[in-house]
């Protein structure tokens, strides 16, 4: 696969010769109508094309609930380094909550699709939604850490994740240290079963940003813990939302 992105004077012809593909496939993936009009700067998907030997191999990512619509798994799966698999809660004791729905089909897809599986661990109450007394138990517990580490490693053998993502939201202030030394923990265990460890960050303009979504994460501290951080820029609009009227 490659992206070819439209230059002055491009033609469909032109692109597919220089492309080594044919007209017919470059118009059918990149849906171009007849008279087959280009936009420059346009980014056309290349079947097949093979990347200049300068570029940087882009690490590409996508969460996704177990019902999501299997046809948009297998349109979005070509795309991926990383499927992150939404998601696995964790109890009290230092247990795993799987998500709601069967997720054994999705994670077929990935792996056949050359697509690693990546196991999602949030700290999910019995509402489904993000409860910061689960993770003050946690990170202050070797104990029940102990518990959930045995649970993850079980978990991602049996279900042949590849990788995981920790996702955890609204900490406390008081365990910003305790929730960095945790994730660091995480990480060495996972990395001796071959296992990558990324986490999930709120987007912060600052250090000393105010409020429940921020002070408990320490950009620093978390950066140097896992191997891998994940801004989630993506908290600041979502598509999804309704129209603001001005």
């Amino acid at each position: 696969m490659n992206i070819y992105v439209v230059q002055p004077g491009d033609s469909v012809d032109s692109i597919a010769a220089s492309q080594n593909v044919s007209v017919e496939a470059l118009t059918y993936d990149n849906q171009i109508y007849p008279p087959y009009r280009l936009a420059v700067g346009q980014a056309l998907y290349i079947r097949g094309g093979s990347p200049p030997e300068d570029r940087i191999p882009l690490y590409v990512f996508g969460y996704a609930y177990p019902f999501i619509d299997p046809d948009n798994l297998d349109e979005t799966l070509p795309f991926l380094t990383d499927l992150y698999v939404f998601s696995y809660g964790i109890t009290l004791e230092g247990d795993l909550v799987p998500p709601q729905s069967p997720d054994d089909w999705m994670i077929d897809r990935a792996l056949e699709a050359g697509v690693r599986p990546v196991l999602t661990l949030t700290p999910f109450g019995p509402d489904g939604r993000f409860n910061n007394s689960l993770v003050t138990n946690l990170v202050h517990n070797p104990q029940i850490q102990q518990r959930l580490m045995w649970n993850l490693g079980r978990t991602m053998q049996e279900k042949r994740f590849g990788g995981l993502d920790i996702d955890f939201e609204y900490i406390l202030a008081d365990d910003r240290q305790a929730y960095a030394d945790f994730v660091k923990r995480t990480t060495q265990i996972m990395n001796q079963f071959g296992y990558q460890v990324t986490v999930a960050l709120a987007p912060k303009t600052s250090a000393g940003q105010v409020g429940l979504l921020y002070e408990g994460v320490d950009y620093r501290l978390l950066g140097e813990a896992a191997n891998r951080v994940l801004l989630m820029t993506y908290e600041w609009g979502y598509t999804y939302e309704p129209t603001r009227y001005r």
